[in-house]
């Protein structure tokens, strides 16, 4: 491994149909909605693990038993972790705070941005030197990777998950809390019919 000290947490929803990528449907069904869900999710664990940038785990929600997840785990060799917390915030932090015992470096992201690649991760991995935080906004206004060399409790306090605020909120929290950070490149994730679209052109398959 090229960073024995970090880790890449990808969060993942099981892919339950009607209850991942929502905001797709109807634009296509509910069944390729969710499809879709474990073709991103495969993605980014492809990716992911033959960098052997670092170790990869993958965090689970609502937890590790749906058999989607035990597959991913036999196929590319990551340890499985159920996210815990109410919000998304809450089980950042408490996954953060949970691996910041084990490694010095903490990366996570979803499974939505196709766009994200591994020279992104790289460099986030390299910022964690010289900040304490790292983000890469999304086009949403929300960002697509947290990255966290420290853990504090009112990190995400009161960030209005699923608006165009979410970035703005967290770097607010940030500030406040007198924490070193920087912004990358901003990147696309895969939550509107047009960035299905996107997502169907980046991978030189037919629109739908």
């Amino acid at each position: 491994m090229k960073y024995p000290d970090s880790v890449i947490l990808i969060f993942s929803k099981a892919p339950v149909v009607g209850q991942v990528n929502t905001r797709l449907v109807p634009y296509i069904t509910a069944e390729q909605a969710a499809k879709l869900h474990e073709e991103l999710a495969r993605d980014r664990l492809h990716m992911c693990t033959t960098a052997k940038l670092c170790d990869v785990q993958l965090w689970c929600s609502p937890d590790t038993r749906h058999p989607f997840f035990s597959e991913c785990k036999q196929s590319y060799g990551v340890q499985l972790h159920t996210q815990t917390g109410d919000s998304l915030g809450e089980r950042m932090l408490s996954a953060i705070k949970t691996m910041l015992g084990q490694y010095k470096k903490i990366i996570i992201i979803g499974t939505d941005a196709p766009a994200l690649d591994i020279e992104a991760i790289n460099a986030v991995i390299n910022e964690l030197e010289r900040n304490d935080i790292v983000l890469i906004p999304a086009e949403d206004g929300g960002y697509v990777l947290l990255a966290a060399s420290k853990h504090h409790e009112d990190l995400l306090t009161d960030v209005p998950w699923g608006s165009e605020s979410v970035l703005a909120s967290t770097v607010r929290n940030i500030e406040r809390l007198g924490l070193e950070y920087s912004l990358l490149g901003q990147c696309w994730d895969v939550d509107r019919p047009e960035d299905l679209e996107r997502y169907m052109a980046l991978k030189g398959l037919p629109q739908m």
